[in-house]
Protein backbone atom coordinates (compact mmCIF):
# COMPACT_ATOMS: atom_id res chain seq x y z
CA UNK A 1 0.00 0.00 0.00
CA UNK A 2 1.04 3.66 0.07
CA UNK A 3 3.16 5.43 2.60
CA UNK A 4 2.27 5.11 6.25
CA UNK A 5 -0.60 7.43 6.99
CA UNK A 6 -0.47 10.01 9.74
CA UNK A 7 -3.21 9.79 12.37
CA UNK A 8 -6.51 11.28 11.31
CA UNK A 9 -7.11 14.81 12.51
CA UNK A 10 -10.10 15.48 14.71
CA UNK A 11 -10.71 19.13 13.87
CA UNK A 12 -11.59 20.76 10.58
CA UNK A 13 -8.36 19.78 8.84
CA UNK A 14 -7.81 16.76 6.66
CA UNK A 15 -4.82 14.39 6.65
CA UNK A 16 -2.66 14.44 3.52
CA UNK A 17 -0.56 11.77 1.85
CA UNK A 18 0.33 10.31 -1.52
CA UNK A 19 -1.01 6.87 -2.47
CA UNK A 20 -1.11 4.56 -5.48
CA UNK A 21 -4.67 4.95 -6.75
CA UNK A 22 -6.07 4.01 -10.16
CA UNK A 23 -2.72 3.21 -11.70
CA UNK A 24 -0.61 6.11 -10.47
CA UNK A 25 0.53 8.01 -7.42
CA UNK A 26 -2.00 10.66 -6.41
CA UNK A 27 -2.32 13.19 -3.63
CA UNK A 28 -5.07 12.31 -1.18
CA UNK A 29 -6.74 14.37 1.52
CA UNK A 30 -9.04 12.54 3.90
CA UNK A 31 -10.81 12.59 7.18
CA UNK A 32 -12.03 9.57 9.12
CA UNK A 33 -14.29 8.94 12.09
CA UNK A 34 -15.44 5.80 13.92
CA UNK A 35 -19.06 5.57 14.93
CA UNK A 36 -22.15 3.43 14.92
CA UNK A 37 -24.29 3.09 11.82
CA UNK A 38 -27.80 1.82 12.19
CA UNK A 39 -27.59 -0.26 9.01
CA UNK A 40 -24.65 -2.26 10.43
CA UNK A 41 -26.33 -2.72 13.80
CA UNK A 42 -26.40 -0.53 16.84
CA UNK A 43 -23.47 -2.33 18.46
CA UNK A 44 -21.14 -2.62 15.42
CA UNK A 45 -18.61 0.19 15.07
CA UNK A 46 -17.81 1.35 11.52
CA UNK A 47 -15.28 3.74 10.06
CA UNK A 48 -16.46 6.57 7.82
CA UNK A 49 -13.89 8.06 5.46
CA UNK A 50 -14.33 11.14 3.30
CA UNK A 51 -11.48 11.65 0.86
CA UNK A 52 -10.48 13.99 -1.93
CA UNK A 53 -8.29 12.32 -4.55
CA UNK A 54 -6.26 14.38 -7.02
CA UNK A 55 -7.72 14.10 -10.50
CA UNK A 56 -11.29 13.40 -9.35
CA UNK A 57 -14.03 16.01 -8.98
CA UNK A 58 -16.22 14.13 -6.52
CA UNK A 59 -15.24 13.15 -3.00
CA UNK A 60 -14.97 9.52 -2.05
CA UNK A 61 -17.28 8.58 0.84
CA UNK A 62 -16.56 5.15 2.25
CA UNK A 63 -17.94 3.16 5.17
CA UNK A 64 -16.25 0.00 6.39
CA UNK A 65 -16.03 -2.31 9.36
CA UNK A 66 -12.24 -2.76 9.13
CA UNK A 67 -11.41 -0.38 11.94
CA UNK A 68 -7.73 -1.37 11.92
CA UNK A 69 -7.27 0.21 8.47
CA UNK A 70 -6.40 3.87 8.13
CA UNK A 71 -8.58 6.09 6.00
CA UNK A 72 -5.84 6.19 3.36
CA UNK A 73 -5.69 2.38 3.25
CA UNK A 74 -9.46 2.23 2.85
CA UNK A 75 -9.27 4.60 -0.13
CA UNK A 76 -6.47 2.51 -1.69
CA UNK A 77 -8.39 -0.73 -1.22
CA UNK A 78 -11.56 0.80 -2.63
CA UNK A 79 -9.65 1.96 -5.71
CA UNK A 80 -8.06 -1.48 -6.12
CA UNK A 81 -11.45 -3.16 -5.85
CA UNK A 82 -12.92 -0.75 -8.35
CA UNK A 83 -10.11 -1.66 -10.79
CA UNK A 84 -11.25 -5.28 -10.50
CA UNK A 85 -14.75 -4.19 -11.46
CA UNK A 86 -13.25 -2.37 -14.46
CA UNK A 87 -11.60 -5.65 -15.42
CA UNK A 88 -14.91 -7.51 -15.23
CA UNK A 89 -16.54 -4.81 -17.35
CA UNK A 90 -13.75 -5.12 -19.91
CA UNK A 91 -14.19 -8.89 -20.05
CA UNK A 92 -17.91 -8.51 -20.57
CA UNK A 93 -18.07 -5.52 -22.90
CA UNK A 94 -14.74 -5.27 -24.67
CA UNK A 95 -13.84 -8.94 -24.89
CA UNK A 96 -17.39 -10.05 -25.58
CA UNK A 97 -18.15 -12.25 -22.58
CA UNK A 98 -21.68 -10.88 -22.51
CA UNK A 99 -22.19 -12.61 -25.87
CA UNK A 100 -21.10 -16.00 -24.52
CA UNK A 101 -24.21 -17.94 -23.67
CA UNK A 102 -23.23 -21.28 -22.22
CA UNK A 103 -24.57 -23.85 -19.84
CA UNK A 104 -21.38 -25.87 -19.52
CA UNK A 105 -17.72 -25.10 -18.88
CA UNK A 106 -16.36 -25.92 -22.38
CA UNK A 107 -17.96 -23.08 -24.39
CA UNK A 108 -16.85 -20.57 -21.76
CA UNK A 109 -13.27 -21.83 -21.97
CA UNK A 110 -13.30 -21.87 -25.78
CA UNK A 111 -14.73 -18.34 -25.99
CA UNK A 112 -12.23 -17.01 -23.48
CA UNK A 113 -9.30 -18.69 -25.23
CA UNK A 114 -10.38 -17.39 -28.63
CA UNK A 115 -10.72 -13.87 -27.26
CA UNK A 116 -7.33 -13.95 -25.53
CA UNK A 117 -5.64 -15.33 -28.64
CA UNK A 118 -7.28 -12.58 -30.72
CA UNK A 119 -6.16 -9.89 -28.30
CA UNK A 120 -2.64 -11.35 -28.15
CA UNK A 121 -2.40 -11.43 -31.95
CA UNK A 122 -3.60 -7.84 -32.12
CA UNK A 123 -0.90 -6.75 -29.67
CA UNK A 124 1.83 -8.72 -31.47
CA UNK A 125 0.74 -7.19 -34.79
CA UNK A 126 0.73 -3.75 -33.21
CA UNK A 127 4.22 -4.15 -31.74
CA UNK A 128 5.69 -5.59 -34.95
CA UNK A 129 4.21 -2.93 -37.21
CA UNK A 130 5.05 -0.04 -34.89
CA UNK A 131 8.65 -1.24 -34.54
CA UNK A 132 8.80 -1.24 -38.35
CA UNK A 133 7.71 2.41 -38.36
CA UNK A 134 4.01 1.94 -39.21
CA UNK A 135 1.70 4.27 -37.32
CA UNK A 136 -1.68 4.17 -39.07
CA UNK A 137 -1.92 0.42 -39.59
CA UNK A 138 -5.53 0.05 -38.42
CA UNK A 139 -8.78 1.93 -38.90
CA UNK A 140 -9.56 4.11 -35.91
CA UNK A 141 -13.28 4.21 -35.23
CA UNK A 142 -14.85 7.61 -36.00
CA UNK A 143 -16.41 7.79 -32.52
CA UNK A 144 -12.98 7.46 -30.89
CA UNK A 145 -10.26 8.90 -33.12
CA UNK A 146 -7.64 9.08 -30.33
CA UNK A 147 -7.86 5.36 -29.59
CA UNK A 148 -4.30 4.03 -29.58
CA UNK A 149 -4.83 0.32 -30.27
CA UNK A 150 -7.51 -2.04 -31.54
CA UNK A 151 -9.58 -4.26 -29.29
CA UNK A 152 -11.28 -7.62 -29.66
CA UNK A 153 -14.50 -5.66 -30.11
CA UNK A 154 -12.97 -3.93 -33.16
CA UNK A 155 -12.11 -7.32 -34.67
CA UNK A 156 -15.64 -8.52 -33.89
CA UNK A 157 -17.12 -5.49 -35.68
CA UNK A 158 -14.85 -6.04 -38.67
CA UNK A 159 -15.80 -9.70 -38.95
CA UNK A 160 -19.50 -8.87 -38.61
CA UNK A 161 -19.20 -6.38 -41.48
CA UNK A 162 -17.91 -9.19 -43.69
CA UNK A 163 -20.15 -11.93 -42.31
CA UNK A 164 -21.82 -12.66 -45.67
CA UNK A 165 -18.52 -12.99 -47.52
CA UNK A 166 -17.08 -15.23 -44.80
CA UNK A 167 -20.17 -17.47 -44.85
CA UNK A 168 -20.01 -17.77 -48.66
CA UNK A 169 -16.30 -18.61 -48.49
CA UNK A 170 -16.83 -21.27 -45.83
CA UNK A 171 -19.76 -22.79 -47.74
CA UNK A 172 -17.59 -23.44 -50.83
Amino acid sequence: MGQEAPPAPTGGTMARAVAYIYGRRRKVRWKEVVGLWRVAGSDVPVKLVVAEVAGYKKRFTLVGSALELTGLEMVELFAARFRQEDGFRDLKQRLGWEECRAWTKNPIERTSQAQWVTLSLLRLTQFALESAGEVDWWYRPPWRRKKDRPSVLDVDRLLRQHRGEIQRFLAE
